[in-house]
């Protein structure tokens, strides 16, 4: 009965300590399945939000793109002011859209019309015949009624599949009215909200992007300057689901349920930038696109999926768009149970088996408590290899196993009977032993002290000496050889090292990597600047203002090239140039010649270009870029740098260069477009379309200040007879040898053009009847005295017939000038030809006086 109360407690122990780690293990178990599948989940969330974030990235991407296409339009405008619809096709056509970037359903041009100028506006699209013969005879203005205002799609491209949208008034809808109104009064580009497309049947929803077209030369710096110098807008239209067919694959379909919502105008910040938050929080959101509906004006609401999803928030066109992303079922992102069903399981058997362990090693251990200290004593002489045993009684060693006979290099029959004072290295040694036998007598507890050991063979070792009583009044010591602990500790100290140093060399390539993203972003905001120069020289002041920024540690410069083509000229430069170059001939620079950056290797760095000369002697590195687009040389990128350029540096400027070139290629195309606007191209004179401009110009100036404005109106005698005679090629010769005498014998500040066929016309500000009667007979005596080289004759004796008339004196209104000279031109015809005759009309000042 008594064996059984003793036995009792310890059977609750071992139940007792057997369930508390049964139930550690599985707590432990499903903590750590808890764990992982929190964990893979978060994974999935991670790669489910990088995707969305690619995504929206794209759906920015390609809508700056189109915005930039606007821009561009705004170019065209701005530079050549009147556009026609051959003008308008050709240009769309050379940007070539459709391939380059899809997505768009069409470009427009709207006319921004008063009511009183309807009608002329009707007429002027339907007798446009740039494209066709016929004109566009059926062009009307809808939906018909009357208007305060008017904004009418005047060109459309490409016409096939949008013919509804030409001549739609896109103010007669009030969901497009207030985006027209925005953009007007604030030149900048704005979005609609989502809208049904006049030329799409289908029922699906689309949105429009407008940017305004001001009238060249008027004031824009405030709203009601620009309200009123709006000519009208440049516009890009899209179907929702066409633009998000053109960036979203199938697979992105198969795995993602994508919507798009459009939440409003956004709200911008005091320095007029726009955020992605609303303008109106109380604006109702609207669904523009789904993925999985082929037809969004079936959706009615927007469907959350209670797994895995994201949204992102972007600014088009200043209205903010949510996107939301949600994963579809069975897509790649849901959350697979399977590891954390293999943890919970492996957790269970192995908490299984420790409580089993647990159990078995506390029944070893009351079964083991019953064999004597002698056993124990063997059992740590024979079994232990790896530490130093030793009894002593006091400072006689009793016995020791072959461990701490090895240690201090001698036999286990040599260690009996010796001292420990035999032992130790020195006097220290022997004192810190003393002090660890008080120690263990005083508490009857184990204690611990290092040791130095003296080795047969002079040599000392540095051990741990652990003391504890036994109960025959020895003490038993473990000793532990510290070599390997402090082999181990130096190498935790060097390894410690190598990570401060990898953990230096990451920080540094964080912190590049933060110094390039910065630059991308200024780069990146320097290509739109650049896209919006109007000029070589805003294009210099850009780059000479970014350039300080993104080469902080280089200095150099950008040239362009001259006229000629055999030398650049500086435009722009930063930081101190040891070359301070501010022109120099092309064949004084590598990379001009080769067409490629030099120097290209590190064998050729010891070629220096002439116009480098001073780098060569102090030192300096130099790279020279060339300016190439579209396989045309246009200038030079070129830097400096007193140590080594680095190779960010390089790619940062190689794009630099791309981005100059192709704005210097844009300028050069948009000033070709505007000479062939404004120019004859046979005689090289101004055309019919500038000269009536200009006619309209100097006569409101001549109004104004009080100045004479002379016209001459010149027509060659007998010019069909010419023709007939001698073929159409010799009349093209006197009309470009009538265009030489015209420009030999005019001022700089005359303005002479082709008015049409056989006609000129010379404008002359500021001149008096009789220095325009003067001037206007130089030229008709130049032209008699004319001599035509053709192919089989000379031709000579071409005369001129002249008309001349002059404001205020002949006319009061600058609308009467042309109908005075034209008249007095008929004179000088029906007079017999070969003459100037000056009109014959007289205003009513002029006859009073």
């Amino acid at each position: 009965m008594a064996l059984r109360d003793l036995l009792a407690p310890q059977a609750r122990r071992t139940t007792f300590v057997a369930a508390a780690i049964l139930g550690a293990g599985l707590a432990a178990t499903f903590a750590i399945r808890e764990f992982s599948e929190r964990l893979i989940a978060a994974d999935m969330q991670r790669r489910f939000a990088v995707d969305a974030v690619d995504i929206s990235n794209a759906i920015s991407e390609r809508l700056r793109t189109h915005a930039e296409v606007l821009v561009s339009m705004q170019g065209l405008y701005a530079s050549i002011g009147r556009v026609d619809r051959a003008q308008f096709r050709r240009y769309i056509d050379v940007l070539d859209l459709g391939r380059r970037y899809p997505g768009f359903q069409a470009l427009q041009s709207l006319r921004h019309v008063t009511p009183d100028h309807l009608d002329a506006f009707i007429a002027e699209v339907r007798a446009d015949k740039s494209i066709e013969h016929s004109g566009q005879p059926d062009f009307a203005v809808r939906p018909p009624g009357p208007r305060s205002i008017y904004n009418v799609v005047e060109f459309v491209e490409p016409m096939r599949g949008n013919e509804n949208a030409l001549g739609f008034d896109a103010g007669a809808n009030p969901a497009q009215l207030d985006s027209l109104r925005r953009s007007a009064e604030t030149g900048r580009i704005v979005a609609t909200p989502p809208v049904k497309l006049v030329q799409d049947t289908s029922g699906g929803l689309g949105f429009i992007i407008r940017a305004p077209i001001y009238r060249a030369g008027e004031p824009t710096q405030t709203v009601s300057q620009r309200n009123a110098a709006l000519h009208g807008f440049v516009a890009s239209v899209y179907r929702t689901n066409d633009l998000m067919r053109g960036i979203l694959d199938p697979r992105t379909l198969q795995q993602m349920h994508i919507q798009v919502v459009d939440r409003g105008y956004a709200k911008p910040t005091q320095e007029g930038v726009m955020i992605g938050e609303p303008e109106d929080a109380t604006v109702t959101p609207t669904l523009m696109y789904d993925s999985l509906e082929p037809n969004l004006g079936l959706v009615t609401q927007m469907v959350m999926s209670a797994g895995i999803s994201a949204d992102r928030s972007l600014v088009v066109g200043e209205r903010v768009w949510r996107v939301l992303f949600t994963t579809n079922p069975g897509s790649i992102y849901e959350v697979s149970h399977t590891v954390p069903n293999v943890v919970l399981a492996s957790g269970t058997a192995i908490s299984l088996l420790m409580m089993l362990l647990a159990v078995i090693t506390m029944r070893s251990r009351r079964l083991s408590g019953n064999l004597s200290t002698l056993d124990a004593e063997q059992r740590a002489l024979v079994d232990n290899p790896l530490a130093g045993i030793l009894f002593t009684a006091g400072h006689r060693i009793l016995r020791g196993n072959r461990r701490i006979a090895e240690l201090c290099g001698r036999s286990s029959a040599a260690l009996l009977g010796n001292t420990i004072d035999e032992l130790v290295a020195t006097k220290e040694d022997g004192e810190a032993f003393d002090a660890a036998l008080d120690r263990i007598r005083d508490s009857a507890m184990a204690t611990e002290v290092e040791l130095h050991l003296r080795r047969s063979d002079g040599s000392t070792l540095l051990v741990d000496a652990y003391g504890k009583p036994l109960a025959t009044g020895d003490i038993l010591w473990v000793i532990q050889d510290k070599t390997d602990a402090l082999a181990v500790e130096a190498e935790r100290r060097a390894h410690a090292h190598a990570m401060e140093e990898a953990n230096e060399r990451l920080t540094t390539s964080l912190q590049l990597a933060e110094i390039r993203a910065k630059e991308i972003v200024l780069l990146t905001e320097l290509s739109g600047v650049l896209q919006s120069c109007q000029s070589r020289e805003e294009i210099f002041a850009a780059v000479q203002t970014y350039a300080g920024y993104l080469f902080t540690e280089e200095a150099g410069a950008l040239y362009y090239l001259n006229k000629a083509r055999n030398a650049v000229q500086r435009g722009a430069h930063w930081g101190a140039l040891q070359a301070d170059a501010v022109s120099f001939p092309v064949d004084d620079c590598w990379a001009l010649r080769r067409g490629t950056t030099f120097p290209i290797s590190e064998a050729s760095q010891g070629l220096v270009c002439n116009h480098a000369g001073p780098c060569g002697a102090t030192g300096t590195g130099f790279i020279c870029q060339p300016l190439i687009a579209q396989n045309n040389l246009l200038g030079l990128l070129y830097r400096e740098h007193t140590s080594v350029f680095g190779e960010g540096a390089d790619q940062l400027a190689t794009m630099l260069a791309e981005q100059v070139s192709l704005a210097m290629a844009n300028l050069e195309l948009r000033e070709l477009l505007r000479q062939q606007a404004v120019r004859d191209p046979l005689t090289d004179l101004h055309n019919r379309r500038y000269l009536e401009d200009a006619l309209v110009r100097e006569t409101t100036r001549s109004q104004q200040d009080g100045k004479p404005l002379a016209l001459a109106m010149l027509d060659i005698d007998h010019f069909k007879g010419i023709n007939d005679s001698h073929g159409h090629e010799a009349g093209d010769a006197v009309l470009r040898g009538l265009g030489r005498i015209l420009r030999e014998t005019t001022r700089a500040s005359d303005i002479i053009g082709r008015f049409g066929g056989e006609e000129f016309l010379m404008l002359m500000p500021g001149v008096t009847v009789e220095v325009a009667a003067q001037r206007a007979q130089q030229v008709l005596d130049a032209v008699h005295r004319m001599q035509v080289t053709l192919p089989t004759a000379m031709l000579d004796g071409v005369t001129l017939s002249i008309g001349l008339a002059v404001m205020p004196v002949h006319v009061a209104e600058g609308d009467d000038l042309l109908a005075a000279a034209d008249a007095a031109l008929y004179e000088a015809k029906r007079e017999g030809r070969n003459r100037v005759v000056v009109s014959h009309r007289r205003t009513k000042a002029d006859t009073a006086a």
